[in-house]
């Protein structure tokens, strides 16, 4: 090709054509720099996917850690609700002798002295911020609700993990400091430690005191989990990842079995109503705010969406339809029937 031009210059020079080579020479140099230039383009492109693609895979690494955070996060929500039962059980019925002396009392033993770390994973997020200049435009909204995860939700998640710890030390540190049952390799036969649990009241206020800084560190992972639910959807769908397996991204189509007005069994006068509202579940009762309701581990289990000691769980019949209704607080549940359903 470059002696195809070369001879055609020549030519002209030969013929003592000095303008028309001029303009050829100057229209061959505009080709060049076209041609320059379109390389350049197809280079930057390349360039482009190759980051762009560098993005997608930390933004996949992203999605892996969210799962593992909403994962371990129910495991968490569901160990602070057995917890909050135990504690509203010393705390509001009259426990006795034989219910700690019972071989299958451990847990109840251990309410204020047991604490587990909800670990979160940043390490996927923390690539993000390196590379922030190269993230395309279409992730917008999902580094704003991981913004919401990790630098709003996080740091309030790890602040209470060292408060439920330093909490429940000290705890254990009176314990070892002050009654010698303590070293008792089985506790439920020590009558003196028994007894101490019983009817000691400052026992009473160390597990008041554990309730509520569990409760506390429970909300802040209940809303962890909401924003990181909110951003493995956002990124999953950039990506076109299917959620469909997975057990916390709820199918909206079956929330309307949900709908109906729930009867108290034990006060019919009493009535729940739930309504369906963009994709959510709306719990409506008499003299009470409306409540929004998140599911927590299935279709079926669900938890307010502010912050209060209660769990609610939807139970079917053997058609699948709604039924029954019941709300638990703390140790206390009560069930309310679907109106017009059949049992």
């Amino acid at each position: 090709m470059i002696k195809f031009f070369r001879r055609i210059r020549q030519n002209l020079l030969n013929k003592n054509k000095v303008s028309k080579y001029l303009l050829y020479a100057f229209g061959e140099i505009i080709l060049v720099v076209i041609g320059i230039l379109i390389a350049l383009n197809l280079n930057q492109r390349s360039e482009q996917k190759k980051a762009e693609a560098k993005i997608d895979a930390i933004f996949e690494d992203v999605l892996i850690e969210l799962e593992n955070d909403i994962n371990r996060s129910t495991e968490m929500i569901y160990h602070y609700r057995a917890k909050d039962s135990l504690a509203s059980l010393v705390l509001n019925t009259n426990l006795t002798y034989e219910d700690y002396a019972n071989e299958n009392s451990s847990e109840l033993w251990r309410v204020p002295i047991s604490w587990d770390n909800f670990n979160t994973s940043i390490s996927a997020y923390n690539l993000l911020l390196a590379n922030m200049d190269a993230i395309p435009s279409k992730y917008k909204d999902a580094l704003i609700v991981l913004d919401a995860v990790y630098n709003r939700c996080r740091p309030y998640v790890e602040e209470y993990n060292k408060v439920i710890r330093e909490l429940t030390k000290r705890i254990r540190y009176d314990f070892e400091e002050n009654y010698a049952w303590y070293s008792e390799s089985d506790l439920k036969k020590n009558k003196d430690a028994i007894e101490y649990r019983l009817n000691n009241y400052k026992y009473k206020n160390k597990v008041k005191s554990y309730k509520q800084e569990a409760f506390d560190h429970r909300v802040f992972i209940e809303w962890y989990r909401f924003y990181s639910i909110t951003a493995f959807k956002e990124i999953s769908e950039i990506l076109n990842k299917p959620t469909d397996s997975l057990q916390f991204i709820i199918n909206y189509k079956a929330l309307d079995d949900y709908v109906g007005i729930y009867i108290n069994n034990a006060s019919p006068d009493t009535k729940m109503n739930i309504l369906l509202e963009e994709n959510y579940l709306l719990l409506k009762k008499e003299g009470e705010e409306d409540e929004q309701l998140l599911a927590l581990s299935s279709e079926q289990i669900f938890f307010p969406f502010n912050p209060k000691n209660v769990l609610y769980r939807f139970n079917k019949n053997d058609d699948s339809g709604i039924v029954t209704f019941t709300e638990y607080k703390g140790h206390e549940a009560t069930t309310y029937t679907k109106a017009n359903s059949d049992n």
